[in-house]
């Protein structure tokens, strides 16, 4: 096999490695997704405020166990090619990142990004991906929020087009980006060094670690602290995707915000957002990696060293 073909290759296996990951952690967590869509929407309704529990309630009697599913093909359509996207560019960007460090460090066995590296791959794969994906995303959250009753995929396309055009389906693509990219910085530059503080630390006590176990750690570790730090772009992302009127720019929205709800208004939905990044996370990554090595394992050769902690 010529390294043109092999190169191809790779880059399907990363492809399908993503999108099976995606579509599995987006039909197992998509519940978590419309709880904290309507969590965050509680404020632009009459009803007020809305704890998780109320809210569950509320759907399961109003729409039955299966309304906690409402919005999985939306989910689907935007997070199954948009995580298959982001581990593409992740693994090119990382390629190309490990190259110019070799070339930089003057050391041709390099297999580790640096902390830098990491968090700029990690941003910018992220924020490629999501504006790429940045219809489905708007289509996705007013598809899971009881503001909006679509009755399919199709009258929710072109309601979208109807009340807002071209734009309408980019709207908070600014908060989205601000959201995105810092978190996927920081989830890489996290998940990199809790990867190899595990790895250091079982061998250093000659424990035997699974590499399973330490991917799912890493993952769950890095998704919970990164939620947190990014979570107010998250609720601001939200408000503008479901009352682009009211909320018409990042700025403004941060002002209204605060005025209207408080500090604690931006963190409307953030348990339900940490614990569905949080194994989301470590799901996604789990089962990434678990293709590549089973790949290789076929293939009879070593996973990427790009993809090294």
């Amino acid at each position: 096999m010529t390294s043109e073909s092999k190169s191809k290759s790779g880059s399907i296996v990363h492809l399908g490695a993503g999108a099976l990951s995606g579509m599995t952690s987006c039909v197992l967590l998509q519940p978590f997704d419309l709880l904290k869509t309507r969590v965050q929407q509680s404020h632009l309704q009459a009803t007020g405020r809305g704890s998780v529990l109320q809210v569950l309630q509320t759907v399961v009697q109003s729409e039955g166990v299966r309304g906690l599913w409402r919005g999985t093909i939306p989910t689907l359509l935007r997070n199954a090619p948009g995580t298959s996207l982001y581990f593409y560019f992740l693994n090119h960007t990382k390629t190309l990142s490990l190259t110019a460090e070799r070339r930089i460090f003057g050391d041709a066995q390099r297999t580790k990004l640096s902390a830098g590296s990491n968090m700029l791959v990690g941003a910018s794969s992220r924020a490629f991906a999501g504006f790429l994906l940045m219809p489905g995303t708007v289509l996705k959250v007013q598809y899971e929020s009881s503001l909006y009753r679509y009755k399919g995929i199709m009258p929710a396309v072109v309601e979208i087009w109807r009340s807002g055009g071209f734009r309408g389906f980019f709207v908070g693509a600014v908060p989205t980006a601000i959201r995105d990219a810092p978190y996927a910085g920081l989830y890489m530059l996290l998940y990199e060094a809790v990867k190899s503080y595990e790895r250091a630390f079982a061998e250093g006590r000659g424990i035997s670690l699974r590499e399973t176990t330490v991917t799912m750690v890493a993952g769950v570790s890095a998704g919970l602290t990164a939620s947190y730090l990014t979570q107010p772009f998250d609720l601001v992302k939200t408000r503008m995707q479901l009352r682009p009127r009211e909320y018409t720019s990042v700025a403004q929205s941060f002002i209204k915000i605060f005025r209207e709800e408080s500090l604690l208004g931006f963190f409307r939905g953030i348990s339900l957002r940490v614990l569905r990044k949080g194994i989301q996370a470590s799901l996604v990554f789990t089962l990434y990696e678990w293709v590549l090595r089973t790949n290789a394992a076929q293939q009879g050769s070593a996973p990427s060293p790009t993809l090294k902690a």
